[in-house]
């Protein structure tokens, strides 16, 4: 999460998760405590005040408003030990104006770093239970349990937990030069690093030679982590990594990529000055961007 004092956008949200203090009655206790707080989503959107920041209300403004299911769910406690909750609100709510919910890519630049971790935390857990609403052994509907912590099938008695997608992305250096793609859809001038999902039985970095190799026909090598970030669209872990290569031949997979270009470590500085239009610089709340960064200050 953390390299020399830097902290991740979408990490860094510094909650205790209770994870031994979810009965019931604990649930019950930490809702009627005075100084909580909840935060508030509507299709992972989360609302946003007039300040910039969350939009926070105690639980018990939420009665006999329609939320979704599930509810509530307790992300944490904070370090004073303060509950913090997250609620779904039904699209005819009337608890705040519709135009408080915020997509999160659009605002997250401009988020704070604690309250971006704690938006991004709500929001995967909501995808992932909307996801996963029925019993993958029974195929019975299943209910919250634990806070939102997991769900429980009450027909097979089967429990399930929220599952976290693991992500290489990795910066392909040759030389002095990093090989960056774009996909389609993306806007005009848009560049990243490559990524792709890690497949069952395989290590990080044959993921990383597998999946370069399927998206621009290149080999690479000594693949290195550097950091990682968590990715709450819908719920992954961006593994970031740095690798070699020799070739400069790009033979692009048009299923995966739309392009694909060498951009030389001054084009990359030019870029991140602001000095140039080579391509669109990875917003700063993306991992792609910080490699970049990293590889620079190298």
């Amino acid at each position: 999460m953390t390299t020399d004092n830097f902290t991740m956008p979408f990490a860094g949200g510094h909650l205790d998760y209770a994870e031994d203090k979810r009965s019931i009655s604990d649930i019950k206790m930490f809702l009627a405590d005075p100084r909580a707080q909840s935060i508030l989503l509507q299709r992972g959107k989360p609302a946003m005040n007039q300040q910039g920041g969350l939009h926070l209300v105690h639980p018990d403004a939420l009665k006999g408003i329609n939320v979704a299911q599930p509810a509530p769910v307790l992300l944490g406690l904070k370090d004073n030990g303060t509950p913090i909750f997250a609620f779904e609100l039904a699209e005819d709510q009337t608890l705040i104006p519709q135009d408080s919910f915020q997509e999160m890519r659009f605002i997250a630049g401009r988020m704070k770093m604690k309250e971006l971790a704690i938006a991004g935390r709500a929001r995967s857990l909501f995808q992932w239970f909307h996801s996963h609403h029925f019993c993958s052994a029974c195929g019975k509907e299943t209910i919250s349990a634990s806070g939102g912590m997991y769900s429980h099938c009450p027909s097979c008695m089967t429990d399930h937990f929220p599952r976290v997608n693991p992500v290489v992305i990795m910066l392909i250096l040759n030389g002095d030069k990093c090989l960056l793609g774009r996909s389609p859809g993306w806007p005009p001038g848009a560049y990243s690093a490559l990524a792709g999902f890690v497949s069952p039985g395989e290590s990080i970095e044959e993921a990383c030679v597998r999946e370069t190799q399927e998206e621009v026909g290149i080999n690479t090598h000594s693949a290195r982590y550097v950091f990682s970030q968590p990715w709450p669209f819908p719920s992954q872990l961006m593994i970031g990594l740095i690798c070699e290569t020799e070739e400069n031949e790009i033979t692009l997979n048009p299923k995966e990529l739309e392009d694909a270009k060498w951009f030389s470590r001054d084009e990359v500085q030019a870029v991140f000055n602001k000095q140039s239009d080579a391509f669109t610089r990875p917003p700063r709340f993306t991992i792609a961007h910080h490699l970049l960064r990293h590889w620079l200050s190298e």
